[in-house]
Order: structure tokens, then C-alpha cells, then sequence
């Protein structure tokens, strides 16, 4: 769920992705399964990475792999809204 609606968000203009936090496999994974969906298709958009960093058509995404979302610093990458995609916290 958290790919298809970074996907989503992307060409909208009220809202920009800034930061992602992903625990398993670091910037690099999060951009191939974000472009390449067994459901949703291939998405076209072009992309780099750095291990601290996503970048999708040139702007960049603060990226990190924290496994406790409340301990991220979500204030350095000025965040109003976080969605929690992963399905395991309860609270």
C-alpha cells in the first residue's frame, strides 16, 4: 500500500513525498519494487539512490530504515503527515 500511494501522491499537487522509511533492503530495493509492480505495472518515472537518499525525477527523498517509526526524525525532513504501511503496528 505504501508504493501505490507514494505513486498516487506523486503527480498531485497537494501533497509531496519527503521522506520514506523502509526497514527491509534500503533505498535501492524500495526503487525497484516502487517501479516495478506485478500488479500495477512498471512506473516510467526515471530514479537514483543513495543510501540515505531516493531520488525520483531529480528531487530528493530523505530515506531511512528504522524499525520503530516514532524514533525516526521525521521533524529533519519538515513531515506534516506520516502513513504507516506496513500493517504491524497496533497503536
Amino acid at each position: 500500500m505504501g508504493r501505490l500511494a507514494f505513486r498516487a501522491a506523486w503527480d498531485g499537487t497537494d501533497v509531496e513525498v519527503v521522506h520514506i522509511n523502509e526497514i527491509k533492503g534500503g533505498a535501492a530495493t524500495a526503487a525497484h519494487l516502487l517501479e516495478f509492480d506485478s500488479v500495477h505495472g512498471r512506473w516510467s518515472k526515471p530514479m537514483k539512490t543513495t543510501p540515505d537518499e531516493l531520488a525520483v525525477e531529480g528531487r530528493s527523498i530523505k530515506f531511512t530504515a528504522v524499525s520503530k517509526p516514532n524514533e525516526v526524525s521525521w521533524e529533519a525532513s519538515n513531515v506534516d503527515i506520516v502513513l504507516e504501511c506496513s500493517g504491524k503496528l497496533l497503536a
